[in-house]
């Protein structure tokens, strides 16, 4: 086969190929055409019958479409509080059924400290309360520990014991040496240590004082909660004034 030949027969299988790829082109746009004129005929049809008002979306209330009056206002803002309303009672409902008893909550608080807080279901004030018992018992034991100390020191200083506890506070290296400075200072370290010894043991006291306070604080607020429990101290309080006529009658004779 010559080379004539050769192309000869390529152009003719090139026009053949090019033949079949379009007539699928045109095919598929045939088809496509039928596609969307079937869609269109068929959105044709369901809007028939139909009216404005049912091409409307139906989740539109017909309230909406109302003017907005102030009635609509008053309704509107009575509803919300109603809705708030309905919220806070749902929230507090756990709570407002509760008629605590305020003999029973005072003998709670002074049997077990916070009892009363417990009964009057105010949680949220043991905290409170039991953080400042920690806190005076932390004290009590911190100063009584540094009155102790300087209790004995004073004591062995005033003694003149062997055991001379005093001597921890003392400058100098050799036990002699803080030995002569206690001579040398008496006067000086007996105030010294006495007035220490005072001051921790004043402190040490007033931690006790402290947790009577809080125990006898919390007994009183579990009976004042108690009683007050369903007192009302919402914002919405208002007073009703009305007026009046006063008439007054005065007879002489």
């Amino acid at each position: 086969m010559t080379i004539l030949a050769k192309n000869h027969i390529q152009h003719i299988l090139m026009l053949l190929l090019a033949g079949v790829l379009s007539v699928c082109s045109l095919y598929a746009q045939i088809a496509n055409d039928s596609v969307r004129t079937g869609k269109a005929n068929g959105l044709v049809d369901s809007f028939e019958g139909m009216s404005f008002d049912d091409a409307l979306p139906q989740y539109a209330e017909a309230d909406t479409l109302q003017p907005f009056n102030e009635d609509s206002i008053a309704a509107i803002h009575a509803r919300r509080l109603l809705d708030e309303q309905a919220e806070y009672e749902y929230v507090d409902s756990y709570f407002m059924r509760f008629n605590p008893s305020p003999q029973k909550a005072v003998w709670m608080a002074v049997l077990f400290p916070g009892g009363g807080q417990i009964y009057n279901r105010k949680y949220w004030k043991l905290p409170i309360i039991y953080g400042g018992f920690l806190g005076l018992v932390y004290g009590y034991n911190w100063n009584q520990r540094y009155y102790k100390t300087y209790q004995n020191a004073y004591r062995d200083l005033m003694n003149g014991s062997a055991n001379a506890s005093y001597l921890q506070f003392l400058p100098g290296r050799t036990e002699e040496q803080k030995k002569q400075y206690a001579k040398n200072h008496y006067s000086y370290l007996q105030t010294t240590f006495q007035r220490k010894r005072n001051t921790y043991r004043n402190w040490r006291d007033y931690c006790v004082v402290g947790m009577l306070g809080v125990y006898l604080v919390s007994i009183v607020d579990a009976y004042v909660d108690a009683a007050l429990y369903h007192f009302d101290v919402s914002p919405e309080l208002d007073a009703m004034n009305n007026p009046a006529m006063v008439v007054s009658y005065k007879i002489d004779f």
